[in-house]
């Protein structure tokens, strides 16, 4: 699979068939252990699903016991991530909360969540432009959670079965770009976003070195269809070469959009820092 996305080439038939339909799995079972191996030991969904919930609850009991003074807002942020991922624009609004509610005072509510490991922010930027960490906008941020499965089992409904069955009208647009997230995030990269009205909204703008990949993921079967995406690539002083559209797809490439599985976001990995730039430092006589 990796020599497949180094080379930019498809995948057999079957293979990205069965991947994709394991990538399904994934997404419903997600990567805390003690759900991973109650799925591979059982191959029950529901018995998965109940550790999910258990997990989630001991989640509300830490916030509850570690988060001092604003366990309140931390809870109301943390119960409502599922529902403001599945909104148009997946941005959090605090007015969701509280009509009343001020940035200022939630500040150290979403930086326990994130510190703590539980949720992934996600920022918009002024533009897709190096360094990203300077293009930041604070006052504007999706939300995910740091693992899909827990998603899941948060979201109303059967999610996993209509996951499995190929259904992707509800919620898998939000579940989808929240897995991928998470695997981005285990990729080195940090998260950011970019909306523009005289563009639309690219929902990942990833910073590879020195090189700005935008980021479209695709929940169906029209993930031809990206007009943000195209916008980006024709202002040319972004200087940006490459996009990716990830998708229930094939590898495939038009012009500067590369086409990739879901499965392939597992190669998309941050650049390490080269090894003639490492500078050793002898500590022994200090």
């Amino acid at each position: 699979m990796e020599e497949c996305f180094d080379k930019k080439e498809m995948v057999s038939t079957s293979v990205n068939h069965t991947l994709n339909n394991l990538f399904r799995y994934f997404v419903i079972v997600g990567g805390m252990p003690a759900a991973v191996q109650s799925f591979v030991t059982d191959k029950d969904i529901a018995k998965v699903l109940q550790i999910q919930k258990d997990i989630i609850e001991l989640y509300r009991q830490d916030i509850s016991k570690y988060s001092n003074n604003d366990k309140i807002r931390i809870k109301n942020i943390f119960d409502r991530i599922p529902s403001e991922l599945n909104k148009k624009n997946k941005r959090f609004m605090l007015s969701d909360i509280d009509k009343n509610a001020r940035k200022n005072r939630y500040e150290s509510s979403f930086a326990w969540l994130a510190d703590a490991g539980v949720s992934l922010p996600c920022l918009n930027i002024t533009e897709p432009v190096v360094p990203l960490k300077l293009n930041e906008k604070h006052n504007l941020q999706k939300l995910f959670l740091n693992d899909t499965g827990l998603l899941c089992a948060m979201s109303l409904g059967n999610v996993q079965f209509d996951i499995l069955q190929g259904d992707f009208s509800i919620n898998m647009g939000s579940i989808l770009e929240n897995t991928i997230a998470e695997l981005m995030t285990a990729n080195g990269f940090d998260l950011y976003y970019y909306d523009k009205k005289n563009i639309g909204e690219i929902d990942l703008v990833l910073q590879q070195g020195k090189k700005i990949i935008p980021v479209e993921i695709k929940s169906g079967n029209d993930y031809k269809k990206h007009t943000a995406l195209s916008n980006v690539l024709k202002v040319k002083e972004w200087k940006i070469k490459e996009a990716y559209v990830l998708c229930n797809g094939n590898l495939e490439i038009e012009e500067e959009i590369v086409y990739l599985p879901w499965y392939m976001v597992m190669f998309i990995k941050q650049e390490t820092m080269p090894k003639e730039m490492i500078i050793e430092v002898d500590l022994s006589g200090l």
